[in-house]
């Protein structure tokens, strides 16, 4: 887990301004930055960890600014988390449909 914190962090960090600052659909950014870290580990139970740590890691960042805690934490974090496991379980079309999954996310729950 402590290599899952790591990879978590540091692929969060990659694009934490760019997708808040610079991209008009950040969900795009932030997948291919978790799709950096997730398809280096072996299974769908460390890739969900790797998106824990993402979705954990974002909602501590964004909580500092102004959005509500709870609803980071209860639908947010494990956002992170199933879209970290579909990358790994369908391969590289699971980085398309991660990126859905988010942008619809972002669209219909987040706004």
């Amino acid at each position: 887990m402590k290599l899952c914190w790591f990879y978590g962090w540091q692929s969060y960090r990659l694009c934490f301004g760019l997708s808040s600052r610079f991209c008009r659909f950040p969900a795009v950014v932030e997948e291919l930055a978790k799709a950096l870290v997730v398809y280096r580990v072996a299974g769908w139970q460390p890739a969900f960890g790797l998106g824990l740590v993402f979705g954990f890691s974002e909602t501590v960042l964004f909580t500092l600014n102004t959005f509500d805690l709870w609803q980071r934490l209860l639908l947010t974090v494990p956002m992170h988390g199933l879209t970290a496991a579909v990358m790994v379980r369908f391969g590289k079309p699971g980085l398309v449909l991660a990126i859905l999954i988010h942008y619809l996310f972002n669209l219909k729950i987040a706004s």
